[in-house]
C-alpha cells in the first residue's frame, strides 16, 4: 500500500506535555495495481515526543472512499 498525502490538507496540533497530533487526508494505492483504482481517507496520528525522540503512538485511517476528482 502506497499512501499520498493530499495537497493542503495537513494540520498539526501541539498536545502540552505529550507530543502533537497530525490530521489530514492521503491518496492511496497498490503499486503495480493502479487498474484497481485509487481511494482517499483521512488521517489522525498521535505522536509523544519522549526525551527528544518522536514517535507515533496511534493512528486512525478512517472516511475511507473511492478518489475525489
Amino acid at each position: 500500500m502506497q499512501r499520498v498525502l493530499i495537497a493542503d490538507s495537513l494540520e498539526v496540533y501541539r498536545l502540552n506535555g505529550y507530543g502533537a497530533v497530525e490530521i489530514g487526508r492521503h491518496r492511496f494505492h497498490h503499486p503495480g495495481r493502479e487498474q484497481e483504482g485509487v481511494g482517499e481517507a483521512k488521517f489522525v496520528m498521535v505522536w509523544r515526543l519522549n526525551n527528544g525522540e518522536w514517535k507515533i503512538t496511534r493512528v486512525l485511517s478512517y472516511d475511507h472512499a473511492a478518489a475525489r476528482d
